[in-house]
């Protein structure tokens, strides 16, 4: 485990003082990413590159770097964060190239004492310009933790602990409609590709590289897994168990991603042959990779024997053509070897090397974490399910029998999709290998990431709760289900309903034959369709037709309708009645007094009063069922009221019963059209 310590910064010292201090304890005592991390180096390999923002490529000029006045805290920052909190996404990276951007832009030099405001402000909006937007949202996060950070232990002069970054969390991709179902499809794999893969698989493949991507795509679909938890399983992976019933249950042993941490991940029964079949495969094929890793672990001083070893001592000069044939490379002629020893900065003469000296030269070309495959899991190459010898699946290349290679997510990837930038003669994925192609003639492709959406959503159809969904998929937190759920709308609906028979979402489906099918002009002579909720009622208004003309006036309109049996809005109608006769009682004062255009305020309270009173007592009359709809009449003015009246006359005429149609909008409107 790596020597991590926790920082405290000396209150008395400047700012300057305790960011030298910093660095120098990051740099000289922390041995987080190992002790022999080349920390002058601009590029830690396979960790990041500390170079500007925007800059992709790995090996970056001098002109590409972070300023030299900025790069050290970066290096310190980066290493201590990850040593205390290590990620896979390694987000200070993000962080720290978009505020070095910003105090250059800002301040016009990356020093991080010059940090302010301002500066984080323009760091958020270059993060925005720079990363999509779920990286530019953690970038923002990963900011405002450097803000905490270097106020806390005092590493600038001035605090920005206040700071909060303005990036929101992106729009959940869950959504409806067209656009929901081109984003569920872009989840979800591929039909014919899955298909294609599973005849593959089927058909027992000889190339080793069809078996290793079949047999890895077998295991994703037997239970929702991460590329990475797959390719980092054990050898010893597999586990049977007995349930409460007695049943036998297969499942692998694995150490997951994003916090999980360890468990067993089970295998639905209808899946555990092809589970076992492809985990049998992929042993086979590592065989060899992990016999060469166990004889270095146990044999650091003798070269491993391999099949096509040449049977000499180990102190016995070679020719060129054995030494070769050692190393497993080319030896089919003389010059081919020469070529062969010269690329790898071997001297290319017969009596040059022996088994011993050449195992010197395999032992350096060790991969840099040996002998862990993954160390953060435990799991060595001597018992990786899926470690490889170098050019194992090379199809121009020999295979390396002798030196050991860690297949990754894009090595898997790579073979399942095409890669126009190298043209269909440079890389064909393994469907174009066996000539699968779309219905249309296109060509096919996956990635490792669909499986795990199908098997999710296929849960989810099945009716998995969140907790057993997120256990089986290595999740900590239950809410991430939602990113992996691409069940349609009408799906979750007839899911919704089968919970619940009594509740038909969709609407009635019945009695068709009570509702027959009315004119244009029926529909448009209905007053009651969309109503506007008000506090003694609701109203039947038609805003398509024109604006309220009694607005704030809802109990003086012949279109506002009241429900016999609420108490509230009853309770309401008497408050306004009790507050309308005040205001009558004083316009009678006012009258007596003889003030000005008070009769048309007298006038206006009598009305209202009336029609008040009309309206409690209807609303408290024993004899009318609650729920019963009550709107008085009145001789208001309708534009609507009048087009209808006329278009109605001029629509009948001719028809034998005009009388009928006649009353039954009359009631419909509420006893005149006014």
């Amino acid at each position: 485990m790596a020597d991590i310590f926790l920082f405290k910064p000396k209150h008395e010292l400047a700012a300057e003082e305790n960011l030298k201090a910093f660095i120098a304890k990051c740099r000289d005592e922390l041995t987080v990413f190992g002790a022999d991390l080349p920390w002058s180096e601009a590029v830690w390999p396979s960790i990041t590159v500390f170079a500007k923002l925007g800059v992709i490529t790995r090996a970056p000029n001098s002109n590409q770097l972070m300023a030299p006045e900025f790069v050290d805290f970066a290096k310190a920052y980066f290493r201590y964060q990850q040593g205390h909190r290590p990620t896979g996404t390694k987000n200070e990276s993000k962080a720290l190239r978009a505020i070095e951007a910003a105090l250059i832009q800002v301040v016009n030099v990356a020093d991080i004492s010059r940090l302010s405001i301002a500066v984080l402000d323009e760091a958020a909006v270059l993060a925005r310009q720079h990363y999509s937007k779920g990286a530019a949202y953690h970038c923002g996060r990963e900011i405002e933790r450097l803000c905490k950070f270097v106020s806390e232990n005092k590493l600038v002069p001035v605090s920005v602990q206040g700071w909060r970054s303005p990036i929101k969390r992106p729009e959940d991709k869950n959504k409806t409609g067209k656009y929901g179902r081109v984003q569920r499809d872009s989840k979800l794999p591929d039909e014919a590709a899955l298909n294609a893969l599973a005849e593959i698989f089927a058909n027992n493949p000889e190339s080793q590289r069809d078996i290793f991507t079949t047999a890895v795509f077998a295991m994703l679909m037997s239970a929702p897994s991460r590329i990475s938890e797959v390719l980092a399983l054990p050898v010893d992976c597999e586990v049977t168990e007995c349930d409460r019933d007695g049943v036998e249950r297969y499942g692998w042993r694995f150490f997951s991603g994003k916090g999980f941490e360890g468990d067993i991940k089970w295998v639905p029964s209808t899946m555990v042959p092809v589970a076992k079949e492809a985990v049998r495969r992929l042993t086979r094929i590592s065989e060899n990779a992990r016999n060469l890793a166990k004889w270095i672990e146990n044999n650091p001083n003798r070269f491993y024997r391999h099949s096509d070893c040449p049977r000499v001592a180990d102190s016995t000069p070679l020719t060129m053509a054995q030494a070769c044939q050692a190393l497993g490379l080319v030896s089919e002629s003389k010059e081919a070897s020469y070529s062969a020893l010269h690329s790898r900065r071997l001297v290319p003469r017969d009596g040059v090397h022996t088994l011993n000296s050449l195992w010197q030269h395999v032992l350096e070309r060790l991969p840099r974490d040996y002998p862990w495959f993954d160390a953060g899991k435990g799991i060595k190459y001597s018992n990786a399910l899926c470690a490889l010898n170098k050019n194992q699946f090379h199809g121009n290349r020999s295979c390396l029998p002798v030196e050991l290679h860690k297949p990754d997510a894009s090595f898997f990837n790579n073979d399942l999709s095409p890669r126009a930038s190298l043209g269909s003669t440079s890389h064909q994925s393994i469907f174009d290998r066996y000539g699968y192609r779309s219905g249309d003639g296109d060509r096919l492709k996956l990635t490792s990431h669909q499986a795990r959406h199908l098997l999710n959503t296929i849960a989810q159809r099945g009716g998995l709760s969140n907790l057993e969904l997120a256990k089986w998929s290595g999740r900590a937190d239950v809410k991430q289900n939602r990113v992996y759920n691409h069940m349609s709308e009408r799906e979750l609906v007839s899911l919704a309903e089968q919970i619940d028979p009594s509740k038909a979402l969709f609407g009635p489906i019945g009695e068709v034959e009570k509702n027959f099918p009315v004119t244009s002009l029926e529909f448009n002579a209905l007053e009651t369709a969309a109503v506007h909720v008000t506090e003694f009622g609701y109203c039947v208004h038609d805003y398509v037709m024109s604006p309220c003309e009694k607005y704030r006036d809802c109990l003086n309109c012949t279109e506002h309708v009241c429900i016999k049996g609420s108490s509230e809005n009853l309770a309401r109608i008497k408050y306004r009645l009790k507050n309308s006769e005040l205001l009558y009682l004083k316009a009678q004062e006012a009258i007596k007094q003889g003030d000005i255009s008070a009769d048309r305020w007298y006038q206006y309270h009598e009305k209202t009063v009336t029609r008040l009173r009309e309206l409690v007592s209807i609303l408290e009359r024993s004899d009318i069922q609650d729920g019963a709809q009550i709107k008085l009449r009145g001789n208001d003015f309708s534009q609507l009221r009048r087009v209808i009246a006329k278009k109605t006359v001029e629509a009948i005429e001719g028809d034998d019963k005009p009388q009928e149609m006649l009353a039954d909008l009359t009631k419909i409107l509420g006893g005149g059209f006014g």
